[in-house]
């Protein structure tokens, strides 16, 4: 399995500054789609006790767990960041591919793929990363802006005896105060930022948690756990429920009857075993005054995935199950919010993530939901940008409105002068009964496939649509700008003493970037060859860099490079492993294989033949390499040259 490694907290913040500064992009997102706010419009919102920019952010899942997705949510609106569900089992082995997001999107991963402790780093560079970057104004908006308010929403699973095991105990309590880490971090930066070792910076990561509990976590248990996490932590919570609530026949009829989708298959024991619904708002008044007597405050999310049958081999068969998300799920997750809403009142705390997209943000927004996460229309086309859209779809609806705040968009919504609540409550009301007429979520709409071309992918030269740039939640596939190139090239003899060339050709490249790919970032779910209009799989076809040795070697089945040095690659093509060593002082290349080591000049021409063989040396994996070195060495201002090189 792929094992992910983030770089350094320095090494972070010298791949963002030098991007922007040069690239207008902060790991390939684009300068020009940064979320800014726009004047005269409050997109604000309270968060139990806190207060955030916007009521968006990334679902708690591919996109919230390692730092530089939280940067990339960051700008693109994301203010409320619902990190990777974190549990006591941190050593898992997840099928891949694990997501199939083509249409209405299916998963089997579930948690955390990092270590406690890995996570823990991650989601402290994080929030380091970004206090820095306010604090130098990059983005444009003054320190202290409102624009940098965001929330960190921890998100923990999946039953009561892990969460109290002393490592889940400490990492939550550290999550809480960070202060060590945080100083150990910034006294970790290299010379050139160190200005901001002592800097100052809020050491309360959370104080609040979106609890995830296994599909069939009976209701006794889920209570235990959030006033275990209220009591004895301190948390405000928000638990989740799942869609199976609404009972098998009624999520059968929405699914098969009214949308259509014939070919998704229920689990009917995961009903039998779920919450059931009059529990549950038993449950939730419960706990809603425990959390009340604790000074917290408690809320529910809807909803978790569903639970349907493994059937359209894609993943490994498992257990025989997987998860479904998108647009089927956006119906029945808003049903279960209205129905538990009208229970328990219509100041009941609400969370919502379900098929969230561009054509039902603003929808969601007058349903008075805080806050609204995203997931699968990430992994669409334009990934993280897509939430650009968002914001500028809000903005219209204020306009029409007369809003210059969520709150009036909500209340403008209704339009017979209630308050807040009943405003959005009276929406919903409305809004629900539209969805399953609407055709945006029925099956018909939902089954394409994305489109593929009779291609397939080799080292080079796709037809570089860059599509798997952004889907990916990570970051991990890139361009290389190396330009279209054409050049003779040659295989070598040893020859009385000396190097003689033969066997003439030409190496080209037709397209003028080329994708590769950041193996450390990588955990191989498969959404960029879902994009990929091509054969093969970007993430399987394209190369592959290491951050370091260690991660390298990690993966000996793989083909890569990785940079031992800053100026040059080592790797593995095949079987066999070479090394190419750039010396700028000269422009001259050194060449080391199994069967020589010879020094070129810049032309590939040899001048010195180091080591003697006998027979023809191919120097094809040396031409291969090259180009790669050179295109990496001459942009090195890109975030990942920077990483890379360390």
């Amino acid at each position: 399995m792929a094992e992910l490694h983030g770089p350094s907290l320095g090494t972070h913040l010298k791949a963002i500054i030098s991007e922007l500064k040069n690239k207008d992009s902060i790991y390939g997102y684009p300068k020009s789609k940064f979320f800014l706010g726009f004047e005269g419009y409050d997109f604000s919102v309270d968060f139990h006790d806190k207060k955030a920019f916007t009521q968006l952010g990334p679902s708690s899942g591919p996109h919230t767990q390692m730092a530089q997705n939280i940067i990339l949510s960051f700008l693109g609106g994301g203010r409320i960041m619902e990190l990777k569900t974190v549990q006591i089992l941190d050593e898992l082995e997840i099928p891949r591919p694990c997501i199939d997001a083509r249409n209405i999107c299916y998963n089997v991963e579930w948690s955390q793929e990092l270590k406690l402790q890995e996570s823990y780093t991650e989601y402290v560079n994080a929030w380091i990363l970004l206090k820095i970057i306010e604090d130098m104004e990059i983005l444009g908006p003054p320190k202290g802006d409102p624009f940098y308010n965001m929330v960190f929403d921890l998100s923990v699973g999946y039953d009561l005896e892990g969460i109290k095991k002393p490592n889940v105990k400490i990492w939550l309590e550290q999550m809480q105060d960070a202060s060590v880490a945080i100083k150990e971090a910034l006294a970790s930066l290299p010379d050139e930022f160190a200005d901001y070792r002592d800097f100052e910076i809020d050491p309360h990561i959370s104080n609040s948690i979106t609890l995830s509990t296994f599909h069939g976590c009976p209701p006794t248990e889920i209570e235990e756990i959030v006033k275990h996490l209220i009591k004895e932590h301190g948390f405000h919570v928000i638990t989740k429920l799942n869609p199976t609530l609404l009972g098998y026949d009624f999520v059968d009829k929405i699914i098969h009857e009214d949308l259509g989708y014939e070919q998704v298959i229920l689990d009917p024991p995961s009903f039998d075993a779920d919450l059931q619904f009059d529990v549950g708002i038993a449950m939730l008044k419960r706990l809603k005054a425990f959390a009340k007597e604790h000074g917290r405050l408690f809320g529910a999310k809807f909803t978790n995935t569903l639970v349907v049958k493994n059937n359209q081999g894609i993943f490994e068969e498992g257990d025989g199950l997987m998860y479904m998300s998108g647009a089927p799920l956006h119906v029945l997750a808003m049903h279960s919010m209205h129905a538990v809403r009208s229970k328990m009142g219509d100041d009941f705390p609400i969370s919502f993530s379900a098929g969230i997209a561009n054509h039902n943000i603003v929808d969601s927004v007058k349903c008075n939901m805080t806050p609204i996460t995203i997931c699968t229309d990430l992994l669409k086309t334009g990934g993280y940008t897509r939430m650009f859209g968002y914001m500028k779809n809000i903005k219209k609806a204020m306009d029409k409105n007369d809003a210059k705040s969520i709150a009036e968009l909500i209340v403008a919504s209704e339009g017979n002068g209630k308050d807040l609540n009943a405003a959005a409550a009276a929406f919903t009301t409305e809004y629900i009964k539209t969805l399953a007429t609407n055709p945006r979520y029925h099956y018909d709409k939902n089954k394409k496939s994305p489109p593929k071309i009779d291609s397939h992918l080799t080292l080079f030269d796709c037809i570089t649509c860059n599509k798997c740039l952004h889907v990916c939640p990570n970051a991990a596939n890139i361009s290389i700008p190396i330009g279209e190139l054409s050049f003779p090239t040659n295989n070598f003899e040893f020859q009385n003493g000396g190097v003689v060339a033969v066997d003439d050709g030409t190496f080209i490249l037709e397209k003028t970037a080329q994708i590769a790919n950041l193996a450390d970032f990588c955990n191989e779910c498969g959404d960029c060859d879902t994009y990929c209009p091509e054969h093969g799989g970007p993430f399987i076809a394209k190369p592959r860099f290491f951050n370091s040795e260690f991660s390298y070697l990690e993966s000996p089945d793989h083909d890569g490079f990785y940079f031992p040095t800053a100026n040059a690659l080592k790797g593995r093509i095949g079987a066999e492993e070479y090394v190419l060593e750039h010396n700028p002082l000269n422009s001259q290349y050194r060449w080391i294989s199994k069967d020589a080591e010879i020094v070129l000049d810049k032309n590939n021409k040899p001048i010195t033949e180091l080591t003697k063989a006998s027979g023809k040396i191919d120097m094809t994996n040396y031409y291969i390499m090259k180009v790669l070195l050179d295109g990496l060495l001459e942009n090195s201002e890109d975030y990942a040259p920077i990483i890379l090189r360390g």
